[in-house]
């Protein structure tokens, strides 16, 4: 198994950024061992990507792994219902494939390392992003998951708490440093919002939803 230990490098683009563009990036630097993040259509076309690996190698990955999902959906829903996510595991590369919708398709290349839960979490959030950015609506077989994080809390100075670690599954992650706290409203519920860096260089916004005492992950 490969063991990620650097952001990565993005490749020249040879398409211009869109507005999925900042969504792609996401996961390509939250995740350590992450090489390319593809969206692309029915056709095999790619929208946009964001891709340490040449955009021409993204590309065609992802127009290959839209013919598997499309294979894999033949055989498999008659008997076990809409697949909506496919992994495959290799000796040097990972491929995680998220269904969007009927049409969307979501790639995602890794280092040969299996799907550690914050990758899990990451790419369930950039799905729901990329939902919302293109006008789509939740399809009737999207999985139930549940996209809350546990969080352990310190006592910080000048505010009543502060991250110290958070849980996807069963993994822990230890946060390094708060890099700083805001406070949102949300149709009047208050949300208590920290940018933390965990540990291993990693950063992210950990939102308390104060009044149902629930975190989330953005």
């Amino acid at each position: 198994m490969s063991h990620p230990s650097s952001v990565p490098v993005e490749s020249r683009r040879d398409l211009d950024e869109s507005s999925f563009t900042p969504i792609l990036r996401s996961v390509l630097h939250s995740v350590p061992g992450v090489l390319a993040v593809v969206f692309v259509d029915a056709e095999g076309e790619c929208i946009d990507y964001c891709s340490s690996l040449p955009p021409f190698d993204a590309k065609v990955i992802a127009a290959h792994m839209l013919v598997v999902t499309s294979e894999v959906r033949e055989t498999t829903k008659r008997r076990a219902g809409e697949p909506w996510a496919i992994h495959v595991q290799g000796s040097e590369r990972d491929i995680v494939v998220r269904r969007v919708t009927d049409e969307y398709l979501l790639v995602v290349v890794t280092l040969s390392m299996g799907i550690p839960s914050l990758l899990t979490e990451t790419i369930e959030l950039a799905v729901r992003k990329l939902r919302v950015e293109s006008g789509e609506v939740t399809p009737r077989w999207e999985p139930a998951i549940d996209a809350r994080v546990r969080v352990e809390v310190r006592v910080a100075k000048g505010w009543p708490y502060a991250p110290s670690a958070f849980w996807m599954g069963t993994e822990r992650t230890k946060v390094g440093d708060v890099l700083g706290r805001w406070i949102e409203d949300d149709d009047g519920a208050r949300l208590v919002c920290f940018m933390v860096r965990s540990e291993s260089g990693q950063e992210l916004t950990l939102v308390h939803h104060v009044e149902e005492d629930r975190w989330e992950r953005r």
